[in-house]
């Protein structure tokens, strides 16, 4: 089916592989690389142009279609953990953090202009604007050493910014500002190479490399090379899987439920296929409209002493007992795909607000919060919980206090401590309500206010919020 051509088009690009033969040596920004990578039991032609065999990008991994536990439902996949501890599928991620020293910016004095940024380990004496990460890893030169292990907010690229004095007659007791580089909060990893050299201009420029061992867990997307992707979901060991007579247990198993629909025979030819290549020593060539038919296929399969579809008795793992249906059961390559759970998990309790809206920011790069949506609102509104409504829409989002004049229903001015009020539009300083709003309503009022329209509060309960509307 050709929908299912153009997702692997797309998903080949995100498969983690041997990507290039130079990697050890080269710094780049971002880098998954595949441990045990293995050439496709079934190939094609076009493969060979394309180096397919030399940088491979999956592994043959054996692979049943059955329900089993039921933790394999709407494109999930169960993996064997003892496949995984034995190395499938490990691979390691490599990110390379960069910085320069620059000169110091210009229009400061003379001998200003003359210093310039500094890798070394900023010291407390004479530095300001220290970050709360660790600075413990970095050596005099201000980087870490390579070897060193590091984790989320440590500082790996220690750096320095001359600040100017105070004045003519006075000298500022801080001479440095820190302008140091730390990891990113979500990860860890070992300092695998750093790089120390020099611009054009004369600056010293460095690079450092940070490697991590990813090994697959619930959540991480693996895809065949028939735009069939799933994510892990649940790993069983080696004697909770099923198993054949020969005492093969499955590396994958997959769900029925994905064939029927999306039509990907490719997908069951290639096991098959590969089935026979296993058993002969030979490569399966899988080229489009040569004479290599499934009836071929079965035939070989048959003469080999297997079932001829590739349907094979199991065993349960729970119970050992045989399992009533027979099994679809064969090699199927199989490749890891870039999106990795531990990248994209994320939760807040607490954290950063915009300065605009005063609402939790957005994004897990700057520890935003979750969004709650207007479906999730009419969600809430059709469950009739109030109360929880108003306090993820208003208590944990933009709660803001704020004074109005119960004269005119403009917003006042407070000063809380001295308790003195006031309201700009009637000169009125004693009749003032508080009240609790979203920052958002008041922002709204202030920018329309600025379009010369004047919304007005009047507090329930007083003597204005009786009157009229057109009195006013």
């Amino acid at each position: 089916q050709s929908p299912r051509n153009t997702y692997q088009s797309a998903m080949g690009k995100q498969a983690m592989g041997m990507y290039c033969s130079n990697y050890q040596v080269r710094m780049d920004t971002l880098a998954h690389l595949l441990h045990y990578p293995q050439k496709p039991l079934v190939c094609t032609r076009a493969m060979e142009h394309l180096h397919f065999r030399e940088l491979p990008s999956g592994v043959n991994v054996i692979v049943g279609i059955m329900c089993y536990t039921g933790y394999n439902q709407e494109d999930s996949l169960l993996m064997n953990q003892s496949s995984i501890d034995r190395g499938l599928f490990r691979s390691s991620f490599y990110r390379t953090y960069a910085d320069q020293e620059h000169a110091a910016s210009r229009g400061a004095g003379a001998d200003f202009a003359a210093l310039s940024e500094l890798f070394e380990r900023p010291s407390r004496e004479d530095c300001t604007g220290l970050r709360h990460g660790s600075y413990d890893k970095l050596d005099a030169d201000g980087l870490a050493a390579p070897g060193a292990r590091v984790s989320g907010d440590d500082i790996i690229i220690g750096k320095t910014a001359p600040v100017a004095a105070a004045g003519p007659a006075g000298t500022a007791r801080y001479t440095k500002r820190d302008a140091s580089t730390a990891m990113r909060s979500h990860e860890n990893g070992i300092i695998d190479k750093v790089m120390l050299t020099t611009t054009k201009d004369g600056f010293k420029f460095c690079k450092v490399r940070i490697r991590n061992l990813r090994v697959p867990q619930i959540g991480d997307k693996f895809a065949s090379r028939h735009g069939q992707k799933g994510t892990i979901g649940m790993t069983y060991r080696q004697e909770d899987m099923p198993f054949t007579q020969e005492g093969i247990s499955p590396d994958l198993i997959v769900n029925p439920h994905a064939i029927p629909s999306r039509m990907t025979i490719g997908h069951l030819v290639e096991c098959l296929l590969g089935k026979v290549t296993s058993q002969t020593g030979t490569e399966g060539d899988a080229t489009p409209f040569t004479d290599v038919t499934v009836e071929n296929i079965s035939d070989t399969l048959h003469r080999l002493g297997y079932q001829r579809h590739g349907n094979e008795t199991m065993f349960s793992g729970h119970t050992g007992r045989m399992l009533k249906a027979k099994v679809f059961l064969g090699p199927t390559f199989y490749q890891r795909l870039k999106h990795l759970v531990d990248d994209k998990i994320h939760a807040r309790s607490r954290g950063p607000v915009a300065m605009l809206t005063r609402q939790p920011m957005e994004g897990r790069a700057k520890d935003g919060g979750l969004r709650m949506g207007e479906m999730e609102r009419d969600c809430l509104v059709a469950h009739g919980v109030a109360n929880f409504l108003r306090d993820r829409f208003f208590a944990n989002s933009d709660a803001y206090r704020a004074h109005v004049c119960n004269t005119c229903g403009l917003l006042a001015i407070a000063n809380l401590r001295k308790m003195v009020f006031e309201c700009r539009g009637c000169r009125n300083r004693t009749d003032v309500a508080q009240i609790h709003i979203p920052y958002a309503c008041k922002l709204l009022f202030q920018e329309l206010m600025a379009m010369c329209i004047a919304p007005r509060i009047f507090v329930e309960g007083t003597e204005e919020a009786k009157k009229p509307i057109e009195n006013m």
